[in-house]
């Protein structure tokens, strides 16, 4: 998949039932050119730049995913490999069981460290 390709399919995701009139808006491209976008035209920089920026001020809006970002960035800095790597299957696990189940069932030990 190429990278415009991902952009936009992440962009549908934080943004599902936005016309093209809406994205327009919001990525700052004229409308004819966002619906040429999305039907496969290729994306220039700026562009691709601007539909990123409509992505990261929407998850800007949960303090959340910062910290996450965060601390990923100082634990690939400081942890070991192997500590890195539980940390990875324990985030895969839980993305998981999200994905499959469609009531969340909360862990037995929601205190328990996982490092």
């Amino acid at each position: 998949m190429s990278l415009q390709n991902k952009i936009l399919d992440r962009y549908r995701l934080f943004f599902p039932q936005e016309t093209l009139r809406t994205t327009s808006r919001r990525t700052g491209i004229q409308i004819t050119r966002v619906f040429r976008l999305f039907n496969g035209k290729a994306m220039k920089v700026g562009e691709l730049e601007a539909f990123e920026s409509a992505i990261n001020l929407k998850l800007a809006e949960n303090p959340n995913f910062a910290r996450l970002n965060r601390i990923t960035e100082e634990a690939s800095l400081l942890l070991t490999n192997d500590e890195i790597g539980r940390i990875a299957d324990y985030l895969e696990r839980k993305v998981t069981n999200k994905k499959f189940s469609r009531t969340y069932i909360h862990p037995l030990f929601e205190d328990a460290s996982i490092a």
